[in-house]
């Protein structure tokens, strides 16, 4: 959800993906989800079939087993794979067979895989038979890096990713934090909304959140555990904040004011950067007028480096 570039994309993107039946690769970053965005790919494409999910990273189970089954007696044919009936590619018949954490599987079974999507048939119970089943796979953003180190075989992943659905980190759309923040505060109070001031909502737009929307719910129950009745304010926020995380580089020894300060004055000279000095589109960001940001601007002592602030 949210307004932003990165969000938009990520829905088109899914979108498409919905509309089509290869083989789709989810990269996204832990706490992002995927099993979420597989789901509703699911359901969306191919409702009402199998959904068979298999975890890569399991190191108790054999998952080129569980994969590819054992093969029944009979004569192999050696141009295809062999695959048994309790394979999950078989039992997946015409659903979805999603890959948790691809990376994590094994080189020979991505060796397999890779043959499977390529001849979209296999050998069972000694004849030809055409895998139906559409392969889902989810991915970290570091993937490409990961597949000239070796990691994932270049085949395997140019045929996952015939339609790709790249998932934006929350750090990559800081503009959609105060929808989500607000959805998930509900979600977390039964449907009963939850006020959240501006300030308190840029201190949450500002975070890293390194572990996405997994990080950002642990906190937000915590918020709402302690919420007053009337609305959520910016020291309650800070109060639930991990030290270690967007506010590590503020003095620990500095008072609340001097922290608030230190910390309005770098979130908006990173808006401000983020939108190259723009301060309309900065003002829209941070959810003020242009005069009142000029205005900050001068207190905080933000200015351009080179030249003045600009229009």
């Amino acid at each position: 959800m949210g307004p932003s570039s990165a969000a938009v994309r990520a829905r088109a993107a899914f979108d498409a993906a919905a509309a089509s039946a290869a083989p789709t690769l989810i990269v996204a970053d832990r706490g992002l989800e995927a099993d979420a965005i597989a789901r509703a790919l699911h359901e969306r494409s191919r409702p009402g079939t199998p959904l068979v999910v298999i975890n890569c990273a399991a190191a108790d189970e054999d998952v080129d087993r569980q994969l590819f089954g054992k093969p029944a007696r009979g004569a192999p044919r050696a141009e295809l794979e062999t695959l048994g009936a309790d394979s999950a590619l078989m039992r997946a018949k015409s659903g979805t067979l999603y890959l948790q954490h691809i990376l994590e599987l094994p080189a020979t079974t991505q060796r397999r895989l890779a043959r499977v999507l390529r001849d979209r048939e296999v050998s069972a119970a000694g004849r030809r038979s055409p895998v139906r089943a559409r392969v889902l796979a989810d991915a970290p953003a570091s993937v490409a890096s990961d597949v000239r180190d070796g990691q994932l075989r270049s085949d395997l992943f140019r045929r996952l990713s015939q339609v790709c659905i790249p998932v934006p980190s929350l750090r990559e759309r800081p503009g959609d934090i105060p929808e989500v923040v607000e959805t998930i505060a509900a979600e977390l109070r039964g449907g009963a909304p939850l006020v959240f001031t501006q300030a308190a909502l840029t201190v949450l737009a500002a975070a890293a959140w390194p572990g996405n929307l997994d990080e950002l719910r642990s906190v937000l129950e915590r918020i709402v555990q302690g919420a007053p009745e009337a609305s959520v304010r910016q020291e309650d926020v800070l109060a639930h904040l991990p030290i270690d995380g967007a506010f590590a580089r503020i003095a620990p020894h500095v008072s609340l004011r001097e922290a608030r300060q230190q910390f309005e004055r770098e979130y908006i000279a990173s808006v401000l950067e983020r939108h190259r000095w723009r301060m309309s589109d900065a003002a829209r960001t941070l959810g003020i007028e242009r005069a009142n940001l000029y205005r900050k601007a001068r207190q905080l002592g933000i200015m351009r480096r080179s030249t003045r602030v600009a229009s």
